[in-house]
């Protein structure tokens, strides 16, 4: 496998893409791949902003993977392990899919295969047409005002302009349920990725003023820049206006807050009661009012990576995580307080995987029975 193909699969397997034996190609090839960066960076030539990322995140993912990876910690655990060891933290290897399959891994929850969700959200056209997405179909799935929607074999739906057309614009609807994610890139050239149980509402074709667009849960935006043409996201009676930029926009309902955390650029965070503009590495907690904090950037938009980071998260919120992308109910049983976790795991393992690494801390335990987890003390 050459350098290119590499960079490429490994894209693709950030997008959520990767079949099973794509994968195993990548476990296989990573340690010819553990180079010197001077060795990367030669023959590296006019390689899009991506292909470097890429590179970045191989060199701060691939070989810590080996070197222990993930760290849990909690403040219950923390007491403990410091009267075991006084400042040994609890390491773990984990990575997605370059855990190689012949590994021993450490098994303390019995439980059903559950696995995690995938590239699946539906597609409802101005005409109340539904097209069912997913990553095996492509090509063009309909016209909107002199707009061609096409799926690529990636598991993205591109509007893509072909006429010179007029008039108001047919809005569209992409819906993601519970496991699923999606990628949509707009008319304008703006790429918009979605979480599990999300939607975005958008005109095929944006007017002559401004780029509107309305979300439900969670959603990272890149947007074009357009001076001429602001663009804004509306959202539980929130506006956030951008002309180009990076951000990462968290609004459920069943969570107490919602919040935007801004990459690069600059956005504008509105509601009838407050106002904002943030710098990159910030982030606005909406409540009532509009706070600004600085951000973890990573934890925020791990999910469009193919992570959960935790950072300093207590059990409830990283369940709620859970039951979105692996559509389980959870259940709670005992006090759950002061229980808060960091760590980074890969959400394309099986649930119980997952739940075998909160466990190791001994500060919670999981019981499950078909799809529903009982989380105890």
């Amino acid at each position: 496998m050459t350098r290119e193909e590499y960079l490429s699969l490994y894209e693709k397997f950030l997008a959520g893409n990767c079949s099973e034996e794509e994968k195993e190609l990548l476990a296989n090839y990573m340690d010819e791949f553990r180079l010197e960066q001077h060795s990367w960076e030669e023959g590296m030539g006019d390689h899009e902003a991506v292909k470097t990322e890429i590179y970045e995140r191989l060199q701060a993912s691939v070989q810590p993977a080996r070197q222990a990876r993930l760290r849990f910690i909690t403040r219950a655990a923390a007491a403990v392990l410091a009267i075991v060891a006084a400042g040994t933290l609890l390491q773990i290897v984990f990575h997605p899919f370059f855990h190689k399959k012949n590994e021993p891994s450490v098994a303390t929850v019995p439980s059903p295969s559950i696995t995690p969700g995938g590239n699946k959200a539906t597609l409802t056209l101005a005409n109340g047409q539904v097209i069912v997405l997913d990553s095996t179909r492509s090509g063009v799935l309909a016209m909107q005002n002199g707009v061609e929607v096409r799926q690529t074999g990636e598991g993205q739906v591109i509007y893509g302009d072909l006429q010179s057309l007029t008039g108001a614009s047919a809005f569209n609807t992409i819906s993601t349920p519970i496991g699923g994610q999606f990628q949509v890139t707009l008319e304008d050239g703006t790429k918009v990725w979605l979480n599990a149980t999300s939607s975005l509402r958008f005109p095929a074709r944006f007017s002559a003023n401004e780029r509107a667009v309305q979300i439900t849960g969670e959603a990272y935006f890149e947007v074009t820049k357009n001076e001429a043409k602001p663009f804004r996201v509306t959202f539980n009676g929130n506006i956030v206006t951008v002309l180009g930029t990076h951000f990462n926009i968290m609004a459920y309902p069943d969570e107490a807050r919602s919040k935007v955390t801004l990459l690069e650029g600059a956005v504008d965070v509105s509601n009838q009661s407050s106002h904002q503009v943030l710098k990159p590495g910030m982030q606005a907690v909406i409540g009532d009012l509009i706070t600004v904090r600085k951000a973890n950037t990573e934890e925020a938009v791990a999910w469009k990576n193919g992570y959960f980071v935790f950072d300093q998260e207590n059990i409830q919120s990283i369940m709620r995580k859970i039951a979105r992308w692996y559509d389980v109910t959870v259940v709670y049983e005992g006090d759950m307080r002061g229980r808060e976790f960091s760590g980074t795991i890969s959400r394309f393992k099986n649930v119980s995987e997952v739940l075998d690494m909160l466990e190791l801390t001994e500060s919670v335990h999981f019981h499950l029975q078909g799809k529903n987890i009982k989380v105890t003390p």
